[in-house]
């Protein structure tokens, strides 16, 4: 298997060749360590993680920004962005109040990011 990605660990952005030998992988086009680090998470356990806004309610309109405490499994993106697309916390609202406590079983808190009375 022949895959391309961007490294995004440092600001070079390099493009890098990876070879899935099986037990191991062969990264090609890295200009530093990191980027064999990158390529190895990225095909064996990729993470993401996300920032969005929910309503807030007692405020009106207002939302309030949420972010995740840390990244998850690529495929868990779109089920987490759902239970947090239900989420309506009641103001007031302080930065790094955990909103959903270990979201869908992953260990991860979806978190507000600015206090909103």
């Amino acid at each position: 298997m022949n895959d391309r990605l961007t490294c995004i660990l440092c600001p070079a952005g390099c493009e890098l060749e990876v070879f899935d030998q099986g037990d191991r992988l062969e990264v090609r086009g890295n200009e530093c360590d990191k980027g064999i680090g990158f390529a190895e998470s990225e095909i064996r356990h990729p993470l993401r993680n996300l920032a969005t806004s929910v309503p807030l309610q007692g405020t009106g309109a207002r939302m309030v920004s949420v972010r995740l405490s840390g990244p998850v499994p690529r495929e868990r993106i779109f089920p987490v962005l759902e239970a947090i697309a239900g989420l309506r916390p009641e103001a007031p609202v302080r930065r790094g109040q955990v909103l959903i406590p270990d979201v869908l079983g992953t260990g991860v808190d979806v978190i507000a990011t600015r206090t909103l009375e």
